[in-house]
């Protein structure tokens, strides 16, 4: 016996299966698989392209949060002589904060305001250390919105406590004007009266405007527009300053 089973190795030894031989070997296999592995080869089927929905859902909400959190929607500008500028995302929140000139840095190092509420914000710049050494008597606090929901936004800063306790005004500018403002380097807020002066003096320059008070501004403004400016401020007893009748809270006009 031994020597036949040495014959017949000897014999079939050299027969070497091919690639077609092996494939077809496979699918036999494969075929015989026992009945219990294929529910799991199913169930791989069934929830592979699941999972994938679902990253792909939650990659989707997380750029959608993100984009609702951080991008761009209104521009505040906060101007006494220190000038800063808040960015607010779509909750009214600020996103970003920035000085345009040296009293407004100095503010901006000693108040956080990102995160917060633009109501929030404003309160915490208006009563900071630096913003109260410029808001002496005649001094002119004035706030400045360019958004698509301005009108809410307005309404919230005429009514706030700081606007009223600084007779704090308001105004609209054009969402076109944010990004002429900021190539000059200048707040919405100063910039919109730098504009309306150079119609009157075209000797009159950004940079010189930047360096004046909101209150001086004003006054050379006044000189041309014969104290018609569109600016009003209330007094507490419900009197009215320059043409101002609507008592403790501002005009409409001063933002219409």
């Amino acid at each position: 016996m031994t020597a036949l089973s040495n014959k017949i190795q000897q014999a079939f030894g050299q027969i070497h299966a091919t690639d077609q031989m092996k494939y077809a070997a496979a699918l036999g296999v494969l075929e015989r698989e026992p009945q219990r592995l294929r529910p799991a080869v199913r169930f791989r089927k069934v929830w592979r392209p699941l999972v994938l929905a679902c990253l792909l859902l939650f990659s989707g909400a997380g750029f959608g949060g993100w984009y609702l959190l951080e991008t761009p929607v209104s521009y505040v500008s906060v101007d006494v002589n220190p000038s800063i500028e808040l960015t607010l995302n779509r909750l009214n929140r600020v996103t970003g904060a920035e000085s345009r000139n040296e009293a407004g840095e100095m503010i901006l190092k000693e108040v956080q305001v990102k995160g917060r509420s633009y109501l929030e914000a404003v309160r915490l710049l208006v009563e900071s250390d630096v913003m109260q050494r410029f808001l002496t008597e005649d001094a002119d606090l004035i706030f400045t919105v360019a958004s698509p929901r301005a009108d809410e936004l307005l309404t919230g800063l005429e009514s706030s406590e700081v606007s009223i306790l600084y007779q704090g005004m308001c105004r609209q500018a054009d969402m076109e004007t944010v990004a002429s403002a900021h190539e000059c380097g200048m707040s919405l807020g100063k910039y919109t009266i730098y504009k309306r002066l150079s119609e009157y003096d075209a000797s009159v320059t950004a940079e010189e405007c930047q360096h004046i008070s909101m209150h001086q501004l004003h006054l050379r403004l006044s000189q041309y527009e014969d104290g018609n400016d569109e600016y009003h401020k209330c007094d507490d007893t419900g009197s009215a300053e320059d043409g101002c009748a609507e008592g403790r809270h501002h005009c409409q006009e001063t933002h219409r």
